[in-house]
C-alpha cells in the first residue's frame, strides 16, 4: 500500500492511471482527520485532471454540504444518477453500484465511504458497495475521516468523548492500494470553520464547543498522521500488492460468538481489529440452543437485545450467521470446523444465576478450547451487569 503526505502531482497520477503496464485496478482513500480538510476538493481536481488526460473518470457520489468551492470544482465530471429508494413516506438518493458497474469507468469518485445506506439498499454500508465496485475492475476513488476506522472511533469515543456513529471495519485497508493523507493544521481549520468553509453558520457555535475544540483537533490529528501511518507502512512492507491482500483474506479468519449479552457489542469490535490486523475474514456466530427453557434461559427481551447486536455485527462488517442447535459446544464446533476458522473470540462472563447455570457458562469455554486445538481462542472477561442470559445461543 502506498501512503502520501503530500498529495502526488496531477502528472504522476495520470501516469499511474494511463500508462501502467498492470492492470489491477486502484483503490484510492483521500483521508483526513476531520470533516472540511479538503478531501472532497483533492478528490475533485485529481479526478478532472485525469478527466482532461482522457481517463474515463465518474462521479458516483458527492456530497458538497453546501460548500461553494467544493460545487465549482465538479467541473465538467459526468455523474451517474443516484438511486431513489422510498423509506417511510419519504424518497433518499443513495449511491447506485449496479450503474456504476453496468457503466464500467476507468474511475469513480465515491465521497463518505463511512456512510449508513438508508433501509432498502442492497447494502447497508457504503463501503460495502465500494467493495463491490472495486472488485468489479473499476477504480475507486474516496474520501474517509480517520475517526470513522472502527479501531479510531473506539479511541475517540473513550478519550475525547464523540460518539461515531458511521464506521467502517479495520479489514477495509485490505482493499486500499494508496492513501492520500490530507493534512491541515488544527488552527487553520478552526479559521476555515469561522469562516464558514465547512458548516452553515447555525452549526459553526455548536461545532467549535465540541468536536472542533482545538484540543480535540490535535488528537485527531496526530491519529491521522501516527496511527494509520505505523499500521499501513507495516502492512506495505509485509504485502506488496492488493492482489496480494486479497488473496491472504482465506488465510486467516475470525469467528466472533455473539448472544443477546451486551458485551456481544465489546467482542465484535475486539474481532474486526483483529480481523483488519491479521488481513482476515470476519465472521459472527450465534446460536439458538433448543429446548433452552430446559436450563432456565428465558429472557422475555432476548429477541431485541440479540437483534441489536446482530445489527452492530453487520455495520462492523462481519458476515453474520445463525442457526439452532442442540449443544452449544456441537454447534460451534461444527461451523469452525466447516468454514476453516483460525480464530475465535468468546466472552468468558461471570455469571450469578446459581452454580448449574455458572457451570453450563465457563465448560463453555473449557470445551471449546479442548475440542479445537489447532484454534487460536481470543477469551475477553465480561463485565456488564444487564445479562440478558442466553449467552452463547
Amino acid at each position: 500500500m502506498k501512503i502520501e503526505y503530500n498529495r502526488p502531482s496531477a502528472d504522476s497520477v495520470l501516469n499511474k492511471i494511463k500508462y501502467s503496464s498492470s492492470d489491477a485496478n486502484v483503490f484510492r482513500i483521500y483521508l483526513g482527520a476531520v470533516p472540511g480538510t479538503g478531501k472532497t476538493y483533492a478528490m475533485l481536481e485529481d479526478g478532472n485532471y485525469l478527466l482532461e488526460n482522457g481517463i474515463d473518470v465518474v462521479i458516483g457520489i458527492i456530497e458538497t454540504h453546501g460548500r461553494k468551492e467544493t460545487e465549482k470544482v465538479i467541473g465538467k465530471i459526468p455523474m451517474i444518477a443516484r438511486k431513489k429508494i422510498e423509506y417511510k413516506n419519504s424518497v433518499f438518493d443513495e449511491l447506485d453500484a449496479e450503474a456504476i458497474i453496468a457503466r464500467k469507468p476507468n474511475i469513480v469518485l465515491i465521497d463518505e465511504l463511512a456512510h449508513n445506506n438508508i433501509q432498502g439498499s442492497k447494502n447497508i454500508k457504503r463501503y460495502l458497495d465500494v467493495i463491490d465496485i472495486f472488485q468489479s475492475g473499476i477504480s475507486v476513488f474516496t474520501t474517509l475521516n480517520i475517526f470513522h476506522l472502527n479501531s479510531i472511533a473506539e479511541k475517540v469515543e473513550s478519550e475525547l468523548g464523540i460518539k461515531v456513529t458511521e464506521r467502517v471495519p479495520d479489514y477495509i485497508l485490505n482493499y486500499v492500494t494508496e492513501i492520500i493523507n490530507i493534512d491541515i493544521p488544527a488552527n487553520e481549520l478552526i479559521k476555515r470553520l469561522k469562516e464558514g468553509k465547512i458548516y452553515s453558520q447555525d452549526k459553526i457555535v455548536i461545532a467549535l464547543e465540541n468536536f472542533f475544540k482545538l484540543e480535540n483537533l490535535i488528537t485527531l490529528r496526530e491519529l491521522s498522521l501516527r496511527t494509520v501511518a505505523d499500521e499501513l507502512s507495516e502492512q506495505s512492507a509485509d504485502i506488496g500488492n492488493s492482489k496480494d491482500k486479497l488473496e491472504l483474506k482465506s488465510n486467516e479468519k475470525i469467528l466472533v460468538l455473539i448472544s443477546s449479552n451486551p458485551d456481544s457489542a465489546r467482542l465484535l469490535r475486539i474481532g474486526s481489529k483483529l480481523a483488519g490486523k491479521l488481513s482476515s475474514n470476519f465472521y459472527a456466530l450465534h446460536i439458538n440452543l433448543r429446548n433452552r427453557h430446559k436450563i432456565g434461559i428465558i429472557n422475555k427481551d432476548y429477541d431485541e437485545s440479540l437483534a441489536k447486536n446482530i445489527s452492530i455485527a453487520e455495520n462492523i462488517g462481519a458476515a453474520v450467521f445463525s442457526f439452532q442447535a442442540d449443544d452449544v459446544v456441537e454447534g460451534v464446533i461444527d461451523f469452525v470446523k466447516n468454514n476453516n476458522i483460525s480464530h475465535v473470540v468468546i466472552g468468558a462472563t461471570n455469571v450469578k444465576k446459581g452454580k448449574i447455570l455458572k457451570f453450563f457458562y465457563r465448560s463453555i469455554v473449557n470445551k471449546l478450547i479442548d475440542a479445537l486445538p489447532d484454534v487460536s481462542f481470543h477469551v475477553v472477561p465480561t463485565t456488564s451487569k444487564k445479562f440478558t442470559s442466553n449467552k452463547l445461543k
